[in-house]
């Protein structure tokens, strides 16, 4: 798998742009990156630091932008409510076209690389992480972090519904794990996955 993370710093995200036959860039962050060939954008979830630069990175390489089904129906009734960008005052173009939706167990096929959908409730209602089974890489969005999980408390957000995802995460064997904030974590990711209690 060819990969190309962009960590960010603050409230910004960080996005991963996995290069194949297609050109798959995983969240989209707060933060202008030079990217000239998108073919998808798949959100993780729908928060505003995750899909900030959404707009502008499908009107400039005219990818489409994916999510889950759960997660986009949740998000189109209320873009503003649904993203949080309310809650914490940001302002950001959240007009973008949603052009496909994904449900748990699909797979992404990119031409050489697979990955695929685990859609994880808790952080929000359809949240998703994304799997590649041949080198064990697990995109883990707001669920997980490599310290920590993600937060419950806004709007869509489920204690219960967490728990149980971070459960079936664990379940899964992974080498790395690239989360939606911080550092990647690139040793005993089986054991950290297992050790993590709510």
């Amino acid at each position: 798998m060819n990969l190309k993370p962009f960590f960010s710093t603050g409230v910004s995200s960080n996005i991963y742009l996995v290069e194949d036959k297609k050109n798959l860039l995983i969240d989209a962050g707060m933060d202008p990156v030079n990217l000239t060939k998108v073919d998808i954008l798949i959100l993780t979830h729908s928060h505003f630091d995750h899909c900030a630069m959404a707009k502008e990175i499908q009107d400039k390489t005219g990818c489409e932008i994916w999510m889950s089904t759960k997660e986009a129906d949740f998000f189109e009734k209320n873009r503003s409510e649904a993203s949080a960008a309310r809650y914490f005052d940001f302002d950001v173009n959240l007009d973008f076209k949603i052009s496909k939706k994904l449900n748990d167990g699909d797979i992404i096929d990119l031409g050489g690389t697979k990955l695929k959908v685990f859609v994880v409730p808790g952080h929000t209602p359809g949240g998703i992480v994304l799997y590649e089974p041949e080198s064990k890489t697990l995109f883990s969005g707001d669920t997980v972090f490599s310290a920590g999980y993600g937060r419950y408390d806004l709007m869509g957000g489920e204690y219960a519904s967490l728990k149980e995802s971070i459960a079936r995460i664990s379940k899964l064997d992974v080498k790395t794990l690239y989360p939606g904030h911080g550092p990647a974590l690139k040793s005993s990711v089986n054991e950290y996955l297992k050790s993590i209690r709510l």
